[in-house]
């Protein structure tokens, strides 16, 4: 009995990581869904017209890397809790290999976090680049 209780601490250790990383995905898509709703009633007012094809892509690659994220957290969050049930029941090597599992697979959903949040400031250099040249431009305006 004293091995199951070692053996139920791997997934115990994860297990709060998981919802946390899900809530924090979730909110990063709660925003972007939000901004994109946003463009899109922008757009039918025609004051939506500087936004490039190059933001559209970049909204569109974050958007796809969040339902990855989101759907890699869940699968891993699965696999614990199966490691969770098979640690339970006895059977090691099985809840073992799930856990090599559910960590591999959020492992690859925090690499794509990382790859969205590049691609968050990346789109945010964009609108800084864009007050930048406006503010350059009104400026140049007042002084001539």
């Amino acid at each position: 009995m004293q091995d199951i209780g070692i053996y139920l601490w791997y997934p115990a250790l994860l297990f709060p990581a998981i919802p946390i990383m899900l809530l924090v995905f979730t909110n990063k898509y709660t925003a972007l869904a939000m901004l994109i709703r946003k463009l899109h009633v922008m757009s039918y007012d025609n004051s939506g017209n500087y936004l490039s094809a190059e933001r559209i892509q970049i909204l569109s690659y974050r958007l796809l890397l969040l339902r990855w994220m989101q759907s890699l957290s869940g699968a891993s969050f699965l696999l614990n809790l199966l490691t969770i049930l098979f640690g339970y029941i006895g059977l090691m090597n099985i809840a073992l290999n799930l856990f090599g599992g559910a960590v591999f697979i959020l492992s690859i959903a925090i690499i794509l976090f990382i790859i969205e949040s590049q691609q968050s400031h990346y789109a945010l250099s964009l609108h800084l680049r864009d007050l930048e040249k406006y503010s350059k431009n009104s400026s140049d305006k007042l002084y001539n």
